[in-house]
This record gives structure tokens, C-alpha cells and sequence, in this order.
């Protein structure tokens, strides 16, 4: 059974240019770079980064790419905020003044070095300063901090200035570098880029790309702030002038305005990071072509179809050794490991999961599973309306003699329902509110099928945590899920068919039923053909070095073309 409770909660003036105080030179450390023709330097610009700040994806992809960029030979710095004190990140003793809203704020950087390799690594840079050092990274008790502008203005500032300023190696990163700004947070890159450090002769070299990991989370900002606040402009920031406002102004419809007197007036650093910055990618190749809809795109596809020939959709990886079935932390204690090459030891991890949990130990019954925040967007409700139909038999008794276990936290309606589920069908369902990684590695490895119904999936990751681990995915064709699963078909390519999942095109009850009966079906009564989908389901590349060669190439494709946003340089 699950430690804890189970269906519980567990554990407009000309701004001062920058101050440059005395540097402290770091240790050098070696490295086996590319040639110098072939090496990029490129500095990740992110919000969050594991494992020392996490909310979601957005974090794993900072981390997980700059390791794989390393690994190809590149040389890699990330930035980001340092929301607390990190186990060995060092003061660099590198300290900047950045001029916004007629007042100078002084950041510090901090440094540490990640070793992925002989003679290759990663440079963690951190922006130390107290706007940062908060209980939330954007906010608290659900509500958004109130100086979020600034904050990542000034997160915007830091970063542009650090590969100049922080020596990493002894050596400073320099001008010829690719940033890679991800999402809202790192919306003002590519303004101050242009607008500032282009126009004074620097950074000629230097390209933006734009990464957008959720059109939903826009970083809308009301000018003016407040009814009684006046408007600000982009001299207000620290810049100049106020060229490019318009990239970035946004007016909202009436109907989403606060009252009759709003003008809706704000500015969208999501709109304006895609509009200013030399390329642009998304977490999925689908994912590119959704966010040129209305609906994908929540109100900014012209924007988006704007910036469209110079969009690129590039699938995010996983952690190819942290999900690894043949050595996982949480299954090699248990005596349990397998693989493509000899997957037996996936029935051992299903009994391990079964015993666990109090369910039938039954290695003939189907075990289905659902991991993710309880939430509209992740399905949840249509699992409920499927779930009666699920438990009962059906004429060709398919449905009904089936094991199900769903995890996560969010909306308590939902939790309810993991509840009642559970409590209704002892033996047969868990529901577990709440997350451990250590469950999400055992019920991965354990389960038969994993259910993934979002309505919209910029990526995903489960999916190909899942197949990693043979445990077969039933999707809605949305995003990263339908570029990750391949349509099942028995009568493609071999006698045994041919993919890796089901995949269904609606977002609804009946396209959930189709795809999991046929799962289902197939399970029960093909079984050969199940037992080779589980090893082509094991034998998927979804590694970082994958996706990072297509980073690779955008980057290349960025340095050779002009910049997007090319300004005439000042003339004093």
C-alpha cells in the first residue's frame, strides 16, 4: 500500500550604463571543444533550471539540453535566477548596475560548474539578487507577484551582460553567442538585445532564439499597471527610447476587461520575445503548427503566423539514464531490471506494483494507469465519464476484469474522484493524490498502459517515460503526443503490425474509448503482437543529444542569416 494517504495530500531618461567593479578570476578548467569553426557558445536563458529551481518542464529542458549541447562539444552557460541559496554555486565576485524605473539595482553572479564528461560541462550562472529571493519564483497563495515586471526585466539585463562580465573558466563567453530565451520570463532578451546592445555596436555577432514551451502563459502586464499608476514606456526599463513598444502592446476585447473605463492597454512579453527574435522554436513539431491556430495560439496566431517561416518545432527529450528500465534507483533495490533486449523483468515490476499497492496480484489482467496535475487540460474529467464503462464488462469482454491506477494532485473535484474510485472498487483502483517520483518510476514500470487524454500537450513527457519503460501509451493526438506515439496498426509493415500506441483524434469520451479499447483488445487477445509492441515501445530514441542536433541546426541556420531585427547603431 502507499505510505501516507493514499487519496491525501503528501509530502524616460537616458539610463546609467552598467557599473563594473573589480573581477575575481575563476579556476581554469579544460575542455575538448569542437573545432572552432563547428563550436557554438550558447547561453540558455531560463526562468527555472534543475534541479535547483522546478515548476515544470520548463526546467528540465534548461537542464537536460545544456548537458546534451555540452556532450556534442559546444560551450554552454545557463542563467537564471538564484531564488536561494545552491549547494555550490560560488560568488564570482562579478557584481552589475542596471538603471530601471530611475533607480540603480545591483546584481551579483554566481557560478558553478557541472562536469558532464571528460573535459566537458555545463556553466551554471546564477543572478543573485533580493527581488529573487522569495518564497515563490512568480508568486504566492496563487497570486503573481506584483513586480514580476521589473523582476524579469531585470533578469533580462543580467543575462545579456553575463557572458560578457562572468569569467567561466577563466575566460568570459564573449560576443559570438546563440541565446536561447524560454518562454515569457526571458521575453525582454531579444528587446534589449536589439534595442540596446545592437544599436551600441555589441553583441554584432550574436543571435536570439525564442523557445515557447506554452502559448497559454503569455506574461501580460496592464499599462498602466493600476487605475490611479501612470503608463510606463520602455525607457522605464532601462532603454533609451521606447523603440518596439508596439512588438509587444497588446489591447485586450472588451469582454475580458476589468470595467467600462479600461482601455485593455498591456504588453505581452510572450508576443513580443516571438516577434523580435531571429528564429523561433516550440517544444514539438505539432506543436508548431497548433500554435498557428486560433485556438493553439490563445488569440496571438497572427503573431505567431507572422514569425511562421522561421518557426521550427523541435520534440524535447528525457533523461535517457535517469529513465532507464535496466538500472533504475527505484526498481535495482527490488531485484528488478529489464530492456528491449530482455524485457521479463516487466512482469516483476508489475507484481511489485500490485503487491505494493493492494491490488490483485494478477499477471493476466490488464493494468492501466494515469499520471499528471489534476486538471481540465490533462483529461481528467473524461477518465471520470469513462470510468463506469471501463469497470463493467463488455459483450466481448474486453472492459471490466481491469486494474487502474491514477496519480496526481490539483482540483479537488478531481481528487474526489480518485477517491471514490478507489473506495468503491477495493483490489481493482488506486487513486492517489499527491506525487513522488519514486511512485511515478513504479507505476511507469509496472503498468500495462498509461493514459494520456489532454486537450492540448505542448510536449508531454510521460508518454516517453512510458515507452521507455515498454508500458504501452493510449494519447489524444495533440502536441508532443502525437509526434512521441505512432499509430498501432496490425496490418502495416509485419505480420505483428507495426507502433507504439494509440492515438485518438478527438478530445472526448468516445475518442478515450476507442483508443483504450483497442488497447485493451489487443492485450487480451493478441498477444504476440503486444509483446513486440512492448519492445519497439522500449526500443524509441528519445534522448537529448536527439534533440539537441536539431537545436544545433537552428542555431547554425540563425548565425548565418542577418539578424531579424537588424537597428541602426546610435550616433552618439
Amino acid at each position: 500500500m502507499l505510505t501516507g494517504e493514499k487519496a491525501g495530500k503528501i509530502s524616460a531618461e537616458e539610463v546609467p550604463a552598467p557599473v563594473h567593479e573589480e573581477e575575481e578570476v575563476a579556476p581554469t578548467i579544460p575542455e575538448t571543444l569542437l573545432p572552432e569553426g563547428e563550436r557554438l557558445n550558447v547561453i540558455i536563458v531560463s526562468s527555472e533550471i534543475s534541479p535547483y529551481s522546478k515548476s515544470g518542464g520548463l526546467a528540465d529542458v534548461a537542464d537536460k539540453l545544456g548537458v546534451a549541447l555540452a556532450k556534442l562539444g559546444h560551450r554552454v552557460m545557463t542563467v537564471a535566477p538564484m531564488y536561494r541559496a545552491y549547494e555550490g554555486a560560488e560568488p564570482t565576485g562579478v557584481k552589475r548596475t542596471f538603471g530601471l524605473w530611475d533607480t540603480g539595482h545591483t546584481v551579483e553572479y554566481c557560478h558553478k560548474y557541472e562536469q558532464v564528461g571528460k573535459d566537458k560541462g555545463v556553466d551554471h550562472v546564477f543572478v543573485k539578487h533580493g527581488s529573487f529571493e522569495r518564497k515563490g519564483m512568480y508568486g504566492e497563495g496563487g497570486m503573481d507577484y506584483g513586480d514580476n515586471l521589473f523582476r524579469f526585466a531585470l533578469f533580462a539585463w543580467a543575462s545579456l551582460e553575463a557572458p560578457l562580465v562572468v569569467p567561466c573558466g577563466g575566460v568570459p563567453y564573449g560576443e559570438d553567442v546563440v541565446f536561447l530565451a524560454n518562454d515569457w520570463q526571458a521575453g525582454f532578451v531579444p528587446l534589449i538585445l536589439s534595442s540596446h546592445y545592437r544599436r551600441y555596436k555589441v553583441y554584432s555577432k550574436a543571435r536570439c532564439v525564442f523557445d515557447i514551451h506554452n502559448m497559454g502563459y503569455q506574461g501580460p502586464f496592464p499599462n498602466p499597471p493600476y487605475s490611479e499608476a501612470p503608463p510606463f514606456s520602455f525607457c522605464d526599463f532601462g532603454l533609451r527610447d521606447n523603440a518596439y513598444y508596439d512588438k509587444y502592446f497588446w489591447v485586450y476585447p472588451e469582454e475580458q476587461r476589468a470595467h467600462a473605463l479600461d482601455k485593455g492597454e498591456s504588453i505581452k512579453l510572450l508576443k513580443g520575445g516571438i516577434e523580435m527574435s531571429d528564429k523561433v522554436c516550440t517544444v514539438a513539431p505539432s506543436y508548431c503548427d497548433e500554435i498557428m491556430t486560433l485556438e493553439g495560439a490563445w488569440g496571438m496566431h497572427e503573431v505567431t503566423r507572422f514569425r511562421f517561416s522561421d518557426t521550427v518545432g523541435i520534440l524535447n527529450g528525457i533523461d535517457m539514464d535517469e529513465w532507464d528500465p535496466s538500472n533504475d534507483k527505484f526498481l535495482i533495490p527490488k531485484g528488478i531490471s529489464f530492456s528491449a533486449a530482455e524485457p521479463a523483468g516487466k512482469a516483476k515490476a508489475k507484481e511489485l506494483l500490485q503487491r505494493e499497492l493492494g491490488l490483485q496480484v494478477r499477471k493476466d489482467v490488464p493494468l492501466v494507469c494515469f499520471i499528471g496535475r489534476l486538471a481540465p487540460q490533462k483529461g481528467v474529467d473524461l477518465i471520470e465519464e469513462i470510468f463506469p464503462w471501463l469497470i463493467s464488462r463488455d459483450p466481448k469482454g474486453v472492459t471490466g476484469d481491469v486494474q487502474l491506477v491514477m496519480m496526481g494532485s490539483g482540483e479537488e473535484r478531481y481528487a474526489n474522484f480518485l477517491r471514490r474510485a478507489e473506495a468503491e472498487n477495493k483490489g481493482k483502483v488506486v487513486g492517489y493524490v499527491g506525487f513522488t517520483s519514486e511512485w511515478e518510476h513504479k507505476i511507469i514500470a509496472g503498468a500495462d498502459i498509461l493514459l494520456m487524454p489532454s486537450r492540448y500537450e505542448p510536449c508531454g513527457l510521460p508518454q516517453m517515460y512510458a515507452q521507455r519503460y515498454g508500458t504501452v501509451p493510449v494519447v489524444h493526438a495533440t502536441g508532443g503526443l502525437k509526434d512521441s506515439v505512432i499509430q498501432y496498426n496490425p496490418f502495416q509493415d509485419t505480420d505483428t503490425g507495426y507502433g507504439t500506441g494509440w492515438k485518438f483524434e478527438r478530445a472526448d469520451s468516445a475518442g478515450l474509448q476507442f483508443g483504450l479499447w483497442n488497447a485493451l483488445n489487443t492485450y487480451r487477445n493478441f498477444k504476440d503482437s503486444w509483446s513486440k509492441m512492448v519492445v519497439r515501445c522500449m526500443q524509441q530514441d528519445f534522448s537529448w543529444e536527439k534533440s539537441a542536433q536539431r537545436y544545433v541546426e537552428v542555431f547554425k541556420q540563425a548565425k548565418q542569416s542577418p539578424p531579424f531585427i537588424n537597428p541602426l547603431p546610435f550616433e552618439n
